[in-house]
């Protein structure tokens, strides 16, 4: 391993045996992965969603025992603010913050042959920062260890109240799912508390300097807000006394809300839903393409060292999993979805046999 004067970068050539070992080790993770992506695929198909538990929900007025209910109206809360926000009507305010510090990266290139290691100390913006002491760079392990003084926190905003029909229904926001479609954006600068710091883009860094020419242990604050909306919105849940709370359906706990009418909300559900519903199934893709390409590891690296062919060889073999995992978790995904018809397909066709069977032996 050759590591740079400064001590802050080193390089490493991965040999043939090297890249073998890690190959091996990557079978058994592609053996635990596989059946983890087929999981991922029933639990996405199978998981309960509010759009179901809400499609028969009835207004307020016409509640019935044991079904989900509906309240249009404005909603109204306490005021709240941060920091930097001054008091307003939100639902919600957000605040992360990053602090510049040092990073030790570690990054593979090339393949084959000319496969290395590469490591390297670079200062960047992280949310969680790491203790210098622990690197293995010997020009990084001595850098300070550079603390975020604000911490990442979220304030809800306190007594809720949807206000329909002449009458108040308490809610706590906290448990609330609210749909994409109530926004949430940067503060108006307006309403900006800057208290010493500089607003530049979406973030507020503590000294003007660090906005654009950041050193070591300068802090940016992003701060982020949802209003309460000036239209009516509609809640979904169950009914406790005056309090919409959330409706238990198979298990699970729903309360969800949007803009608009019940119609609106509903849709707007269902839509978030299905987006839900398609991260799920690609990431269980991913998971089952990664597993074949983990299994196939030891082939994939001994192509990697043919001259000519070794890349494109790689290349066209990681295609081909691609390709067989996406067929996979397609097929996966009807099976769990329709699994009742390829259940009575399955019966019918062994009481078949039997029927056949039985007509034989009595021929």
């Amino acid at each position: 391993m050759a590591i740079s004067d400064d001590g802050m970068s080193s390089t490493e050539s991965v040999g043939f045996f090297s890249q073998i070992g890690d190959s091996i080790k990557g079978i058994l993770i592609g053996m635990v992965l596989l059946p983890a992506s087929i999981y991922t695929v029933f639990k996405v198909e199978t998981c309960t969603q509010a759009g179901a538990a809400f499609k028969n929900a009835k207004p307020v007025a016409q509640m019935e025992q044991g079904k989900p209910i509906y309240v249009t109206g404005k909603l109204t809360a306490d005021p709240i603010g941060s920091r930097f926000v001054q008091p307003g009507k939100y639902i919600r305010i957000s605040q992360d913050s990053q602090v510049y510090a040092w990073d030790e990266e570690e990054k593979t290139e090339g393949s084959g042959s000319n496969k290395k290691k590469i490591k390297e100390c670079k200062l960047e913006w992280t949310t969680n920062p790491r203790n210098p002491s622990s690197f293995s760079l010997p020009g990084c392990k001595n850098k300070p260890f550079h603390k975020k003084l604000f911490q990442n926190e979220t304030v809800v905003a306190q007594d809720g109240a949807v206000n329909a029909d002449g009458k108040t229904y308490k809610v706590n926001l906290k448990d609330v799912n609210f749909t994409s479609a109530v926004p949430t954006r940067d503060p108006d600068d307006a309403n900006i508390i800057l208290n010493g710091f500089t607003k530049s883009d979406r973030y507020l860094f503590e000294k003007k300097e660090c906005a654009s020419s950041p050193i070591e242990g300068c802090e940016r604050v992003n701060i982020d807000v949802t209003p309460i909306p000036e239209a009516d919105m509609t809640f979904l849940g169950s009914l406790s006394g005056s309090s919409i709370v959330p409706y238990v359906f198979k298990d699970d706990k729903f309360l969800n809300a949007s803009v608009g009418t019940y119609e609106q909300t509903l849709t707007d559900i269902k839509n978030d839903d299905s987006t839900m519903k398609w991260i799920g199934r690609g990431l269980a893709f991913l998971m089952m393409w990664a597993a074949f390409s983990m299994m196939a590891g030891p082939l994939t690296t001994l192509l990697e060292f043919i001259p000519f062919v070794g890349e494109f060889g790689s290349g066209a073999i990681h295609f081909v999993l691609g390709a067989v995992a996406f067929v996979i978790t397609a097929i996966t995904i009807i099976l769990v979805k329709f699994w009742f018809i390829w259940l009575a397909i399955l019966i019918g066709g062994i009481g078949f046999a039997y029927y056949k069977r039985k007509q034989k032996a009595t021929a």
